[in-house]
């Protein structure tokens, strides 16, 4: 559980090559091609801000002492949780063909 939730923080964060990183990242250049500098600073900065606080998760669950003991979780909800960072983690190998169907479909609205 753990490690999972390590990896979803590590999204969240936008550490490489995580799908987080990719979701800021086509964010914040849109803003810059749209010449949103301000708002693409502020951007980066709450980022930096945000990053504190999932890596201080990561922190807290892997090396502070634990106060109480989790008991073992249920199969359903490990199910979740794989499913959850096989997604996240496998955004590195599908990511373009998905950005590719995302901008197609895009481009047929406008």
């Amino acid at each position: 559980m753990a490690v999972v939730l390590t990896i979803l923080m590590f999204s969240l964060a936008g550490i490489p090559p995580l799908a987080g990183f990719f979701a800021k990242y086509f964010v914040f250049m849109a803003a810059i091609k749209a010449g949103l500098y301000a708002l693409s600073v502020i951007g980066v900065l709450a980022s930096v801000v945000g990053a504190y606080y999932y890596l201080r998760i990561v922190k807290l669950m892997w090396f502070d002492a634990s106060v109480t003991t989790i008991g073992r979780v249920p199969g359903a909800l490990k199910l979740v949780y794989s499913l959850s960072g096989l997604f996240v983690v496998g955004y590195v190998l599908f990511g373009g063909r998905i950005g590719l169907a995302a901008e197609s479909a895009a481009k047929a609205l406008f």
